[in-house]
């Protein structure tokens, strides 16, 4: 077969090696949301208002660490549905900034029209009481431009 160790070693060194790709093997971007919600609350201040902290638990998300621009709410701990809710902007799972400087009652994540460089968020304009209907409800749309989040609707006055 063959005549010396050395012309077996030379034919072993020419013979390529293929790697075998992984099955279902997921793209690595950012972290998951629990690492981007601890990474974002170590630069997001209390609740200036009330001074409350932010409940770790996400009031709603479509945090994708692969996205161009996703979003985690949350609320103040202890919080109730008119409490505060601040919008968490993530771009392929970086934290960059809340979506609005002031946090507002009765914020909630349209999912069906977010997409993955644009996250809509709806803010209840309030009635006359807490437990009323909303007066109107209004939706801002933030969308990622290439290298930060753009607020494309202004808040309405009354918010």
């Amino acid at each position: 077969m063959f005549r010396s160790m050395a012309a077996m070693m030379t034919m072993a060194a020419c013979i390529p090696l293929v790697a075998t790709p992984v099955a279902n093997a997921q793209p690595s971007c950012g972290p998951d949301q629990a690492d981007a919600l601890r990474l974002a609350f170590a630069q997001l201040p209390f609740e200036p208002l009330t001074g409350a902290r932010w409940d770790t638990t996400p009031v709603d998300s479509n945090y994708d660490p692969c996205a161009k621009l996703s979003t985690i709410l949350v609320t103040t701990e202890g919080g109730t549905g008119s409490s505060p809710v601040q919008a968490l902007l993530f771009h392929r799972g970086e934290y960059l900034g809340t979506g609005t400087s002031k946090a507002y009652g009765f914020t909630s994540l349209d999912a069906a029209a977010s997409s993955d460089d644009m996250v809509v968020l709806t803010y209840k304009v309030p009635g006359e009481c807490n437990a009323c209907e909303p007066a109107a409800i209004h939706s801002a749309r933030y969308r990622w431009n290439g290298d930060r989040a753009v607020m494309l609707d202004p808040l309405p006055p009354t918010v």
